[in-house]
């Protein structure tokens, strides 16, 4: 079993959600803003009910994962 589904406590399992999303933001190369916010949502969207905390975790991971990509292929940068 995950170690993120152990956690019994929604706000603690919500705060790591925010952490994973924001270490690999930061990994993509985003900023600090950047990447506080793509955490907050990936916490907001675990929080509301509307996905599990592994889906939070991927679908948000995959959005900026794309971003950055896009943000490359037109040679910017985070």
């Amino acid at each position: 079993m995950s170690a993120i589904h152990s956690i019994p406590l929604p706000r603690l399992r919500a705060a790591a959600v925010g952490e994973v999303v924001h270490r690999v933001a930061a990994r993509l190369g985003y900023g600090p803003a950047d990447a506080d916010f793509a955490a907050a949502l990936a916490r907001q969207d675990f929080l509301s009910g509307r996905c599990s905390a592994a889906r939070a975790i991927s679908d948000m991971v995959d959005a900026l994962r794309t971003a950055m990509q896009m943000m490359r292929a037109q040679g910017g940068a985070a």
